[in-house]
């Protein structure tokens, strides 16, 4: 074997290595909060299983599209983006094991099938930081002005699902919901879309760096208007997941998912700037 295939081989070990560890600080930095979170330790305990497929469900194709955009490697097709994803999984389920385990939420004397649900509704927010860490404590190297609309919407789809997902068990949406008027609801709204708007038009001024035409206005307009449903289907379907409809009137439901749309909706659109 020549010198150089040796320091070649090497350095394919390191970059391996790096990428286990920006795998393992992706799931830690990005699924801690959850991790140590009351409301989700108790929802493990009675969450259905079908709720919990349709989450498994849902993350595994927005999960694929973050492969896709940013994964552990440059992947070469579909296959390999899977595979990225069941590789983040699998760090994802061992690092939010071994941290409930220290904090005594898993015990040896509990049924396998309450710990393993408690773990794997855990592991879905920590394999988004799995994958993401390449982005986050990494680096990318996709350019954005060559993404197809497939891949922009998938951006909104992975930051509205992220962030809904980390609050929708939290009992204070329904707090923040009981407490508001339809006029604060309201305000709420019209805040959350000019905000998403701000975001979407300052993308837009950087990827053209110049003046806005009336075109990339209109553009960009548009992008609000596709976030804003995305953001909206994504929070109705974490209130959902998280049994945070359930006995509810029509207007609470509604109530409870303009204030979620406010965290997902921002999510979406910031998430354009990040990835």
């Amino acid at each position: 074997m020549s010198e150089d295939s040796g320091a070649s081989k090497h350095s394919g070990h390191h970059t391996n290595w790096f990428g286990v560890g920006r795998a393992v600080g992706g799931a830690i930095l990005f699924g801690l909060p959850l991790m140590m979170t009351m409301e989700m330790w108790s929802i493990g305990l009675h969450i259905e299983p079908l709720r919990l497929l349709s989450l498994l469900l849902i993350s595994l194709p927005v999960l694929v599209c973050v492969a896709r955009l940013i994964g552990f490697k440059n992947s070469r097709g579909l296959l390999d983006d899977v595979i990225d994803v069941f590789v983040a999984y699998i760090f994802a389920f061992i690092v939010s094991f071994l941290a409930l385990f220290q904090f005594n939420i898993l015990t040896w004397g509990a049924d396998i099938e309450i710990n393993f649900k408690i773990v794997l509704l855990q592991t879905i927010p920590a394999s988004f930081g799995a994958l993401l860490g390449r982005s986050e404590l990494g680096s990318s190297d996709d350019n954005t002005n060559e993404r197809s609309g497939i891949d922009r919407l998938a951006v909104l789809a992975i930051g509205a699902v992220y962030f809904s997902l980390n609050i929708a068990p939290t009992e204070e949406i329904q707090l923040i919901a009981f407490q508001m008027t339809p006029w604060h609801l309201l305000a709420l709204f019209c805040t959350t879309i000019l905000i998403m708007h701000s975001f979407s038009a300052s993308e837009s001024f950087r990827e053209h760096s110049k003046k806005l035409t009336i075109e990339d206005q209109i553009s960009s307009l548009f992008y609000t208007g596709t976030a804003t449903v995305v953001a909206l289907g994504a929070s109705l379907l974490m209130l959902w997941i998280f049994g945070r409809t359930d006995g509810l009137a029509l207007s609470q439901i509604i109530s409870n998912t303009v204030v979620l749309f406010f965290p997902a909706g921002i999510g979406a659109t910031a998430a354009r700037l990040i990835l």
